[in-house]
């Protein structure tokens, strides 16, 4: 039988700070992995992002939940040797310093290699490992912007906009962990450990592998297209009497049955929604066809009533929403942060049907 906690006896040193890199561990501690996160002496700014309480914020107990906190200033000899102690016994480093802060500190992966050869070195940074703008500082919005993911969202008509969620810093966050997982299944073989690197530019370049392939093949810019598609219609968000709804129609079949769930077989007929392609070229009149008729009833009612007919379609809610969520508590994606007072939602895996449980709480020590 699986474990819900298999990296149980990993030991990891977390040398990071902010969002992305913190979350990778984060992953590592779920999972079972005795993580310790090194602080400096004025603390990780992630404890001092809104909204705050005390002396930690939301987002540091949701990133750093299950580690144990240490206070080192590893610039001095002291702080240095107190980190050298730790690595001594772990297994990975996980860091999001930028590359040439970790080599001047002599933190990066060769440097480590001599006396840890079997440390699996894991950096995460904004831009990556190696180019011209290696050492560029960045954000999860400013990678957003680079990569082109904030120029294909947004409305048409509108500026470029923020996903509302730090998706290049969960992503590369996640990647990376993925990337550790990987390395210590690769030394199980070989004995050695190695460096393992990802980036929020490196996610985000990944996130938009489809738009680039599509101007490829049509020579078109990419635009933005609300909450739709541009190869699927109707696909995103829709307005109806009270509150919205989410519909993903990603073919004809689900078109037809859409039309008679709604009792709008006329559409069938209508030249402009014939095929998926037609649709896509009209799905402005598509969607004032579709918004007139669903504004009879409420989103629940129809999310009910399309769902019932074997459609995709759901009712939009908030984040929070997920707290009263009877779907969420069936599949028991909600848990309990220890010593944070917080219910949040866990890691989105189980092991034989359990779901990996945050460990204790997070008290600074000094090192």
């Amino acid at each position: 039988m699986l474990s819900p906690r298999p990296l149980g006896g990993i030991r990891v040193v977390d040398l990071t700070s902010n969002v992305a890199a913190p979350f990778a561990s984060a992953v590592l501690a779920d999972l079972g992995a005795s993580v310790v996160h090194v602080e400096g002496p004025r603390g990780d700014d992630c404890r001092r992002m809104s909204p705050v309480r005390g002396d930690s914020s939301a987002y540091f107990e949701v990133v750093n939940r299950g580690k144990d906190v240490v206070v080192l200033d590893v610039r001095t000899p002291d702080g240095r040797q107190a980190l050298d102690d730790l690595l001594d016994g772990a297994d990975v480093l996980v860091t999001n310093l930028r590359p040439g802060k970790l080599e001047g500190l002599r933190l990066d992966a060769a440097s480590l290699a001599t006396d840890h050869p079997r440390l699996i070195h894991a950096s995460l940074s904004a831009y990556g490992p190696t180019g011209p703008e290696r050492d560029k500082p960045g954000y999860d919005a400013v990678l957003q912007a680079r990569t082109g993911i904030a120029a294909v969202t947004g409305t048409a008509d509108g500026p470029p906009v923020r996903a509302g969620v730090s998706i290049l810093d969960v992503g590369a966050g996640t990647w990376l962990a993925l990337g550790v997982v990987t390395a210590l299944y690769e030394r199980e073989r070989t004995g050695h450990g190695g460096a393992v690197a990802t980036s929020l530019f490196e996610t985000g370049a990944s996130w938009v592998a489809y738009h680039v392939a599509a101007h490829q093949v049509t020579g078109q810019p990419s635009g933005r297209h609300g909450s739709g598609h541009p190869a699927f219609a109707p696909y995103g968000i829709f307005a109806t009497g009270a509150g919205e709804i989410c519909l993903g129609i990603g073919g004809d079949a689900l078109f037809v049955r859409l039309c008679e769930a709604i009792d709008r077989t006329d559409l069938l007929a209508d030249e402009r929604f014939i095929t998926n392609a037609d649709r896509s070229a009209h799905s402005a009149a598509l969607r004032t066809e579709l918004e007139r008729t669903l504004a009879s009833a409420s989103a629940d009612d129809w999310a009910q009533r399309l769902s019932t007919a074997g459609l995709p379609v759901d009712a939009v809610q908030r984040p929070e929403d997920l707290l009263s969520d009877p779907q969420a508590q069936r599949t028991g994606i909600l848990v309990d942060l220890p010593g944070a007072g917080l219910r949040v939602p866990g890691v989105p895996v189980t092991f034989d049907g359990a779901r990996p449980q945050p460990a204790g709480p997070t008290t600074p020590t000094a090192g």
